[in-house]
């Protein structure tokens, strides 16, 4: 649950808000190739079970900073002649004139004239700059040979070996600095190397290498899951079924683990939890073993059954924020807001004791719930407590701002909003699609179009603005923009059913080609088969195409899914229509309870000259 969600537009639920980092050229290829592993300092979230985690999962030193120490001392003693001097501010020239090419030639040159390491490292940038894998591979190698004790060349060559499909020829050197890690470490840097060969397109190969280098870590939980990792990156299920049960062998209270197993179906969560219960009897005072029991259970959706773990591990330790929260947020789950009070006030009282613990995230859902209770004035005031040092104080900010917008203050909340200036760009595009929301819902929409038309243009590849302005266009007539930023969007994310649901049923609403509409949102219902906003366009456009009787079955399913006024609004007018008018006024009366000022219900009444409910 998240106060700065922000819901702009009808006929689809807003989706979770995620902007992508902008990345710059220079940082995507030379990201993937150094921010991919340094065995010397993973922390311990490595243990992530997501192959995809974001690279800066694991802290790394520079494999392209100054040389150490060491490495200063190994360095060949090149005179400094005129002709190398020439030469390197030549290709540093090339480069100001976005030349990549000569430049990395020539840096490579002079590393091969010189055997100065310097040069193939100065090379190697270059061609991460570039986005070249294979030219950045070659200049690796050869900063490698010039400087074999060096753990940056090492590192960045294994890594961008594994990337070019290669991950057998970089064994030696994934070996070598493995050997390297303390032996309280190795576990961390095992996952590590999993994280690195996981992103190379030979799975299989690096699957191969894992289990070669790891013959003489079976005994470690951490090398069970890693090789089970692999393994489901390499579409060998089974393979990793059996690894993780290895890893719950040695570990039966090993959450990454019990985890993942869950998350690989029914049969397998059902064994997961079934070890796990059966640890916690033997080893009822474990906290991480219960921690883990719980989390499984919340993952199957037995929120009593994980209520009652939590419950017996704050009662074990009062001070222990964990299950503070994670009762808490059952209790909202639950509907039970004054219990959920409770145990959020306890949250803040004893965060505001703890060190690097942040009571924002307490005020945050005290907010909330004062807003489930129509406490607006409350949800202020917990809003207030958030320090600009919190994490959550950017959501208390935009949560404010709704407010305002909600007490009919919409300039004062964009002024607030105005004030905020956030650094990543998430953010950024975050605060501009609540302006954009809080314009919408003052019905101003030429200047939330307008608004959002700029977001779109400072984030390019944001879906979310995208569908924004999208939705902002069609509310002011400007259907060919809308139709634009959906096809684009359909382009870019093929497996976005909001995109063709919104699109198709723009069309059947405008009445226009309905055969392109019906594939639209058919294609959406495909992909969200039990959407209830999408099942009611699919209603919605079937009427359209004179197939009342069916868009009668899907509109009423729809609604039996999700009571919502416009799905109620489009049910009474099928209705209407086929003739049963007293079953499409009992639709309008229960559409007008949920929302009687709804502007498709209003409209549909007007148009039909309905007036008597």
């Amino acid at each position: 649950m998240n106060l700065s969600f922000v819901k702009l537009f009808l006929k689809r639920p807003a989706s979770a808000f995620r902007v992508p980092h902008a990345v710059s050229a220079r940082r995507s290829l030379g990201a993937a190739a150094l921010a991919l592993w340094a065995f010397a300092a993973v922390p311990a979230h490595a243990q992530d079970p997501s192959p995809d985690a974001d690279d800066t999962s694991v802290t790394l030193s520079d494999p392209l900073g100054p040389p150490s120490a060491d490495e200063q001392k190994a360095l060949p003693n090149v005179q400094l002649t005129s002709q190398i001097v020439f030469q390197v501010l030549a290709a540093e020239v090339a480069l100001q004139r976005n030349q990549p090419a000569p430049a990395y030639q020539t840096y490579l040159a002079l590393a091969r004239d010189t055997h100065d390491p310097r040069m193939a490292q100065r090379a190697t940038e270059i061609a991460l700059a570039a986005q070249s894998p294979s030219d950045a591979l070659a200049a690796a190698q050869l900063w490698q040979q010039y400087a074999p004790n060096s753990e940056r060349a090492a590192q960045l060559d294994a890594s961008l070996l594994v990337l070019s499909g290669k991950p057998d020829d970089a064994e030696p050197l994934l070996a070598r600095e493995l050997a390297r890690v303390p032996a309280d470490n190795r576990g961390n840097a095992i996952l590590a190397l999993q994280l690195l060969l996981s992103r190379g397109p030979n799975r299989v190969g690096g699957l191969h290498v894992l289990q070669d280098m790891l013959k003489n870590d079976m005994n470690r939980p951490e090398a069970q899951l890693a090789i089970a990792r692999q393994q489901l990156v390499a579409d060998d299920a089974p393979g990793a079924h059996k690894s993780l049960q290895q890893a719950l062998a040695l570990k039966p209270d090993y959450l990454p683990a019990a985890l993942m197993l869950s998350q690989m179906g029914p049969e397998e969560r059902k064994e997961g939890i079934a070890s796990l219960e059966k640890y916690v009897q033997q080893n009822p005072k474990s906290h991480d073993a219960r921690l883990a029991l719980a989390q499984m259970y919340l993952a199957s959706d037995r929120l009593d059954d994980a209520q009652k773990q939590f419950e017996v591990m704050h009662k074990a330790n009062a001070s222990d924020l964990t299950p503070l929260m994670a009762l808490a947020l059952i209790k909202i789950q639950q509907k039970n807001f004054t219990d959920a009070q409770g145990y959020l006030t306890q949250y803040a009282q004893q965060a505001e004791k703890t060190p690097g613990a942040d009571p924002g995230q307490a005020y945050i859902y005290l907010a909330q719930v004062s807003l489930e209770q129509k406490n607006e004035a409350a949800a202020a005031d917990w809003l207030s407590k958030i320090s600009p040092s919190s994490q959550q104080y950017l959501s208390a900010q935009i949560t404010r701002a709704q407010l305002l917008a909600k007490q009919g203050k919409p300039d004062d909340a964009r002024r607030q909003l105005a004030s905020l200036r956030p650094a990543d760009p998430r953010d950024q595009a975050l605060v501009a699609r609540t302006d954009a929301a809080i314009l919408f819902d003052a019905k101003r929409y030429p200047e939330a179009e307008t608004r959002l038309q700029q977001a779109t243009a400072a984030f390019p590849d944001d879906p979310d603005l995208t569908y924004d302005y999208a939705m902002a266009a069609e509310k002011n007539g400007h259907f060919d923009t809308m139709e634009a930023q959906l096809r684009k969007l359909i382009q870019t994310q093929p497996d976005n059913p909001q995109a063709y649901n919104a699109l198709g049923y723009s069309l059947a609403d405008r009445n226009q080609r309905l055969a392109e509409a019906d594939k639209l949102v058919e294609k959406a219902s495909s992909l969200a088969p039990n959407d209830a906003f999408i099942m009611d366009s699919v209603g919605w456009v079937k009427y359209r195409m004179g197939d009342t009787t069916d868009a009668i079955r899907l509109l009423r399913k729809a609604y039996t899914i999700q009571p919502n006024a416009e799905i109620g609004a489009h049910l009474g007018e099928v209705l209407w229509k086929a003739g049963d008018q007293d079953q499409a006024r009992a639709a309008f009366r229960e559409a007008r309870k949920l929302e009687p000022d709804n502007e498709t219900l209003v409209k549909t009444l007007q148009r039909l000259q309905v007036n008597d409910l």
